[in-house]
């Protein structure tokens, strides 16, 4: 999960006021996921490995672009397309819809751009957009998190994300449904024994949403505290 390399990066860009002014229309905040059955794998109740492979290296992507390390975002950006191939090829990619398919190869593609034009904003916004299509995927598999809970995580950091594009609308209507997400994710916490760790999170999103109405740049820590208190939730189950 994404820490302190988040909040030294997002410090630079709000200090430095040259700030990029891209978006992604595929993360609109107003959106919600199209949500689909699960469905059984060839391993009951498994994810199927390349989905989990991909997974770990949007966010190493996200980690390595904080870091400067743009050989290491490349090096991603190829084993994300190749490893999406793969997928597609299997028999366990017969749900994926052509909507999905089409953000996905979109996602990777921005990747490889940003990686070679070294645009860290972009290149963040790309790795967040695979994430999305990746938790969506889940949906089509029996897994013992709910996939809420992933989108949690990368709504999270679309909210950094457009911190550091100093659009605090976003900001605002990235939080909005981060809330409708932890709302639906909330009872399933609770009846899990999750008390305490759905009460963390929603006083963190209390207090992003205070942050955010201030325009405080405070925010960032709290963004970071927030994707921490995700893999206490995840840890729930």
């Amino acid at each position: 999960m994404l820490k302190g390399l988040i909040a030294a990066a997002a410090a630079i860009l709000l200090g430095g006021g040259a700030l990029s002014c891209s978006s992604s229309v595929d993360n609109k905040a107003g959106e919600q996921p199209t949500r689909t059955q699960p469905r059984v794998s060839a391993e009951t109740g498994s994810v199927p490995q390349p989905v989990l492979d991909m997974e770990n290296d949007a966010e190493d992507a996200i980690d390595q672009v904080l870091s400067g390390r743009w050989d290491r975002v490349t090096t991603d950006a190829g084993s994300l397309a190749d490893t999406w191939t793969e997928f597609l090829s299997s028999s366990d990619a017969s749900g994926v819809s052509a909507d999905q398919r089409a953000a996905m190869d979109k996602a990777i593609s921005g990747l490889k751009a940003a990686a070679q034009s070294q645009d860290a904003i972009a290149a963040r916004q790309s790795a967040n957009d695979i994430s999305k299509v990746i938790v969506d995927v889940f949906d089509l598999f029996q897994h013992k998190v709910p996939s809420d809970i992933g989108r949690l995580d990368w709504q999270e950091r679309q909210v950094l994300i457009d911190i550091d594009r100093a659009d605090w609308t976003a900001v605002t209507a990235d939080l909005a449904q981060l809330r409708q997400t932890f709302s639906r994710a909330k009872p399933g916490v609770l009846a899990a024994g999750g008390d305490r760790e759905a009460a963390d999170f929603e006083a963190s999103l209390n207090e992003q949403d205070r942050l955010a109405a201030a325009q405080d740049p405070a925010i960032v820590d709290e963004g970071n505290v927030a994707l921490e208190l995700v893999d206490d939730l995840e840890g729930v189950y």
